[in-house]
């Protein structure tokens, strides 16, 4: 069956690294994001964090990586060697003069599908979310496989985390305290963090609305009914905001501007929650029936898609996938 299926699979793993840095901002601790990725460094005296999370294709679904790393080892010269719960399977790190390499083994945290690297800008950082800590004291907890328990920060001081949206339970954090440098894992419901607005989307009034993903059948179109998860589609509001829906998950952004091309051709670039950016090509390519094609991107869209409009889908059959009626 073609149904989306959107997995998450998450590999937290740990280890120390001793250097002699000291507790200033490190030049590298930051966000670098790209399309459908994004990097945090969080740089510590004892021990540094790298949080790394994507989304890959996976046959006819989507895949994502959302793993968390502590450096064991910094060889000379510019490469990082990060802990992992698979010894003889090495992810690194490199750290080039305007870019970072990572490397892993496509397994574990990523599994099948992923390409094995990616690499992100530097001059691209963002600088990681200030947030304070709320009711009593709370630990920064070391990763697993790191020895004993972290220093306690105080409420009302200021950390320095790295949430992707919605924040997971655990996220890593970096905290100055007494001229140190210390990082570790805190619980978010324990922060208390700025909310994130949407970005100013642009106007898109001409293409508001429900559009129900079809598949070509012969001369004509078809919309595909799975058992367990939804028809695809894409909700477009007339102030930008956007709904992806992949059938069993969905993901929220903005279309923050609109680029005319030749006749039927439009760019869009699009913000999703959590930092990523796309941009997708906008093509009507049945305007009689008002169907458009949404490409671009490294993922979902990658090969593009074909959407119809809601209200103008009458006349397009509806091919139901045979359940098991026992399961």
């Amino acid at each position: 069956m073609n149904a989306l299926r959107y997995v998450f699979v998450t590999c937290v793993v740990g280890g120390l690294w001793s250097s002699t840095s000291t507790a200033q901002q490190p030049a590298l601790s930051g966000v670098y994001s790209r399309q459908g990725a994004a990097l945090a460094v969080l740089e510590g005296d004892e021990q540094t964090l790298i949080q790394y999370e994507s989304t890959f294709p996976q046959g006819q679904s989507t895949g994502a990586c959302e793993c968390t790393f502590a450096v064991r080892e910094k060889k000379a010269p510019g490469t990082w060697v990060l802990a992992s719960v698979q010894p003889e399977r090495t992810w690194t790190l490199s750290v080039e003069s305007g870019r970072l390499r990572l490397k892993g083994p496509g397994a574990g945290c990523c599994g099948a599908g992923w390409k094995g690297q990616d690499s992100f800008s530097r001059p691209s950082t963002q600088a990681l979310t200030a947030c304070k800590v709320k009711g009593t004291r709370v630990r920064l907890q070391p990763l697993e496989g790191a020895a004993g328990s972290g220093p306690s920060v105080a409420a009302g001081e200021e950390v320095q985390v790295f949430a992707s949206v919605p924040p997971p339970d655990l996220v890593p954090a970096r905290v100055v305290q007494g001229g140190a440098a210390l990082v570790g894992l805190v619980r978010y419901s324990d922060l208390v963090c700025p909310e994130k607005g949407r970005e100013a989307g642009a106007d898109v009034k001409w293409i508001a609305g429900r559009w129900i993903q079809v598949r070509t059948e012969g001369k004509g179109y078809v919309i595909e009914k799975y058992c367990d998860s939804a028809t695809p589609s894409v909700l477009l509001k007339s102030d930008g905001a956007l709904v992806v829906d992949f059938g069993q998950e969905s993901v929220e952004g903005t279309v923050t501007a609109v680029k005319p091309g030749a006749a039927g051709e439009s760019t869009l670039e699009v913000s999703y929650e959590g930092g990523t950016r796309e941009t997708l090509q906008w093509t009507v390519v049945d305007a009689k029936r008002n169907i458009v094609r949404l490409k671009g991107g490294t993922d979902y869209f990658r090969q593009g898609e074909l959407y119809v409009r809601d209200n103008a889908r009458k006349g397009i059959p509806v091919r139901a996938e045979a359940c098991d009626e026992s399961e």
